[in-house]
């Protein structure tokens, strides 16, 4: 379906326009403002998971699993910044009165987002993985693990598989989830005696990482971990090589690395990478080969980690309306979101569920790069 844009003014908000995937108008339809980061740092991620939510609510709306209501689709583009993301939180809750939102792409976004959210009691359902978006209030919601949770399957691997000893640690700063991706790896290693030899601050807006470089070629080190912007890693692990850090010093990262575009970025630097991934293409359970065949018929190449996660949380997020019961109104999908348990999905090991605190579980693969693609590490 053709996608119609104009731009739309909001304080500095630049606004995808409306993508209708039913008849607009309809006294039938419901709305639902869908934002990620498609321009900027995260797009790598933000594009995608946005081909995956748009793909999951158009065969909700074709299968009639919500009867004869249609989802009428809001897009907007957050370009990864948290004041851009307050700024459509409130929109899409006041003037375009949506019954929820879902996006957007990371912590750092949603962490700003999802106050507002609870303060106009509009249900929002976001990608990221820090606490902090569910400590919001009842209103927020996550689809991704917690970082103790996701990195828990690497450092086991990396422990008991590669016998990796002594690692640095890379990081955003800036954002929580990457923060707390690298606390949670750093606690797991050292509950498993790994030495940390050092932690090393960056910003997405970086990109010369030479000085970075040298440091970790002159240290002691089996592996590095990186948890930062595919893109900005990719970079991190090229320079890391070029400037002497020797490939029997192994890369590790967590599933923002879990696309196509880290190991064309990163080039044959990539080679025997290791990441921990929410997602594997390469499934060959019924439900994601269905998945990655309707992907690539709908945009012309197949399916990564984070078009994978869209398309979980948008399938999540339709079934919180179905189970919210006729005439949904936002309470009502909000519990209905709060009480998810034991859903299929594509992802992890293909059953979504959350705990007493609403942090999801599904499980997580292990992948490594060989000759330029990602396999299941053995």
């Amino acid at each position: 379906m053709k996608l119609l844009r104009r731009t739309l003014l909001a304080g500095s908000v630049a606004m995808l326009a409306m993508t209708a995937f039913a008849a607009p108008g309809s006294a039938e339809n419901i709305k639902i403002g869908v934002m990620n980061a498609l321009t900027g740092a995260y797009a790598f991620g933000g594009v995608p998971i946005q081909n995956g939510m748009k793909l999951a609510i158009k065969e909700a709306n074709e299968s009639g699993v919500l009867g004869d209501t249609k989802i009428d689709v809001i897009e907007a583009d957050s370009a990864g910044d948290k004041g851009q993301t307050i700024t459509l939180v409130s929109k899409f809750a006041q003037s375009d009165n949506v019954l929820m939102i879902i996006g957007p792409t990371t912590s750092l976004e949603a962490t700003g987002g999802a106050p507002v959210a609870n303060e106009l009691k509009v249900p929002m359902f976001v990608i990221g993985s820090s606490k902090a978006i569910l400590d919001a209030g009842p209103y927020s919601m996550k689809v991704q693990s917690v970082g103790t949770d996701i990195m828990g399957h690497l450092s086991k691997y990396a422990v008991e598989k590669l016998g990796v000893k002594k690692v640095s640690l890379v990081f955003d700063r800036a954002n929580d989830g990457f923060v707390g991706q690298k606390d949670a790896f750093k606690k797991l290693l050292g509950d498993a005696g790994v030495e940390i030899v050092s932690e090393e601050g960056i910003l997405s807006s970086d990109t010369d990482f030479l000085a970075l470089a040298t440091k970790l070629a002159g240290q002691d080190i089996d592996a590095f971990f990186v948890a930062a912007p595919a893109e900005v890693g990719s970079n991190v692990l090229l320079q890391a090589r070029q400037g002497g850090v020797p490939t029997n010093v192994l890369f590790l990262g967590p599933s923002t690395f879990g696309s196509d575009s880290f190991i064309e970025t990163a080039g044959g630097a990539s080679e025997g990478a290791f990441v921990v991934s929410d997602y594997f293409v390469g499934d060959q359970g019924e439900l994601n080969q269905k998945f990655v065949k309707a992907y690539t018929d709908a945009y012309g190449n197949g399916p990564d980690n984070w078009a994978a996660m869209g398309y979980a949380l948008a399938t999540l997020a339709v079934q919180s309306i179905k189970e919210a019961g006729p005439n949904p109104d936002r309470e009502k999908v909000k519990d209905a979101m709060n009480a998810l348990r034991d859903q299929p999905t594509v992802i992890g090991n293909h059953t979504w569920s959350m705990d007493e605190g609403r942090n999801p579980h599904y499980g997580a693969a292990v992948l490594t790069v060989k000759d330029g693609k990602f396999e299941l590490a053995q």
